[in-house]
């Protein structure tokens, strides 16, 4: 009988140009990541970021993801700017929070999770509703397979 080994791919930077100085009430997205190559059965996504500033507000960074079937039509919701009203579209991935200034904070999260599948691609969108600007920011996702063992 053979067994189920889960697999953790290695940790991979994925391109989001503005995430690392984006301004409090704004949104920015990551590029989009294909699945469709190896065909996972879960990504997962660690986000990473910090502010020098004092935190106010929520206190938080917000990540969505945007799932594509096809890699050409993505869910809703915003990408950038500080337009909130098709917010409601983004599928949570969860929240970071952010208590403190000058401390590197990162979470982890799984889309097949937050989905209930893994999609042909997707993008990550972050909101910082920090009340201050991120000083650093990075999106890393890993693949999860499974193999015989």
């Amino acid at each position: 009988m053979a067994v189920s080994k889960q697999v953790l791919g290695s940790r991979t930077s994925l391109t989001s140009s503005s995430f690392s100085t984006l301004a409090s009430g704004n949104y920015c997205a990551s590029s989009a990541y294909n699945c469709a190559t190896n065909e996972p059965h879960d990504v997962i996504v660690e986000v990473e970021c910090a502010t020098t500033g004092t935190p106010a507000s929520n206190k938080q960074v917000v990540v969505f993801v945007k799932e594509s079937l096809d890699g050409t039509n993505f869910r809703s919701g915003p990408e950038s700017g500080s337009t909130t009203t098709d917010e409601r579209n983004l599928q949570l991935l969860g929240v970071i929070p952010m208590n403190s200034s000058s401390t590197t904070q990162r979470a982890t999260f799984s889309v097949a999770n937050a989905l209930g599948y893994c999609p042909d691609q997707f993008k990550i969108v972050c909101k910082n509703e920090l009340g201050v600007a991120l000083t650093s920011g990075a999106i890393y996702t890993a693949e999860v397979s499974y193999s015989a063992s």
